[in-house]
C-alpha cells in the first residue's frame, strides 16, 4: 500500500540509520515536520486524514492544533476491530477494514491515530521492547523488532546482537514481496515496502516488509 510521508529522511532517530522516503505529503493548512522537504499535494482524502488525525490528538493531548505536525499517512488494512490497538480482555471481530496510520509529533514527540471508516483515535498500546521505545519508532520499527525477534530465534542468539545495516525503499510487482513460495499464487498488485539488511557477526540477512507482514528474503538457516 502506497504511504504518504513528510518526512526527507525516514529514520528511526538515527540508531539503525535511514531509508529512502515514499513520496511527499503536501496539506494545505497542516503542518508537516520541519525538516521534511516534502513536495507536492495531497488529494481531499489524504487533507481530510492529516486534519482528523491532528484534531484527534489535540482533543486526546489539550494542545492547540497548530503544535501538532504530520509525520507520516499510511494505509493499513486493519486485521480485526481493534484497529492496531488491542486492549486487555476484550475480543473483537475478526473483520479485515480498511484504514490509516497517522503518525505526528508534537514538539519532537511521536504519537500514533489509528483511523478507519472516518473513526479516529490516539494508539498507546506499543511498549519498549529491546531498548526501543514508541518515540523511537517510525514507519518500519515495528517491523524492525519483528526481524531482529525472528531472526535471533533462528540463531539461537539475543536480540542485541543482532543490528541493522540498512532499510531500503522498495516496490514488489506483487504480494509475494519478492519472495515467492513454490506452489503459492499471489494477487499482482503493487506492494510497497521496505527491504531490512541485519547482521550477526559476519552475517549478513535481508527481510523484506510491506508494514503487515516481515518475512526473510531469502530462507535463513543457522549454518
Amino acid at each position: 500500500m502506497k504511504p504518504y510521508s513528510a518526512s526527507a529522511l525516514v529514520c528511526l532517530v538515527a540508531l539503525w540509520g535511514c531509508a529512502e522516503p515514499p513520496d511527499g505529503l503536501g496539506v494545505e493548512g497542516v503542518g508537516l515536520v520541519t525538516e521534511s522537504g516534502a513536495t507536492g499535494r495531497a488529494d481531499a482524502v489524504q487533507a481530510d486524514l492529516a486534519k482528523l488525525a491532528i484534531r484527534t490528538l489535540a482533543q486526546d493531548l489539550g494542545v492547540a492544533e497548530d503544535r501538532i505536525v504530520v509525520d507520516t499517512i499510511r494505509a493499513v488494512d486493519w486485521r480485526d476491530s481493534s484497529l492496531g490497538c488491542p486492549q486487555p480482555d476484550r475480543a473483537y471481530l475478526q473483520v479485515i477494514t480498511p484504514g490509516h496510520r497517522i503518525t505526528l509529533r508534537v514538539d519532537g514527540q511521536l504519537h500514533f491515530v489509528h483511523e478507519a471508516n472516518g473513526r479516529a483515535f490516539v494508539c498507546r498500546k506499543l511498549k519498549a521492547v529491546s531498548g526501543v521505545t514508541p518515540e523511537r519508532e517510525l514507519v518500519f520499527g515495528p517491523q524492525l523488532l519483528e526481524a531482529r525477534k525472528d531472526l535471533a530465534g533462528r540463531l539461537h542468539v539475543t536480540e542485541d546482537e543482532i543490528r541493522l545495516l540498512s532499510a531500503q525503499a522498495r516496490t514488489w510487482d506483487d504480494e509475494s514481496l519478492g519472495c515467492p513460495v513454490a506452489g503459492r499464487t499471489y494477487e499482482p498488485r503493487k506492494t510497497s515496502g521496505y527491504v531490512l539488511r541485519l547482521r550477526h557477526g559476519s552475517r549478513e540477512f535481508s527481510y523484506h516488509t510491506d508494514l503487515q507482514r516481515t518475512i526473510p528474503c531469502p530462507e535463513i538457516t543457522e549454518d
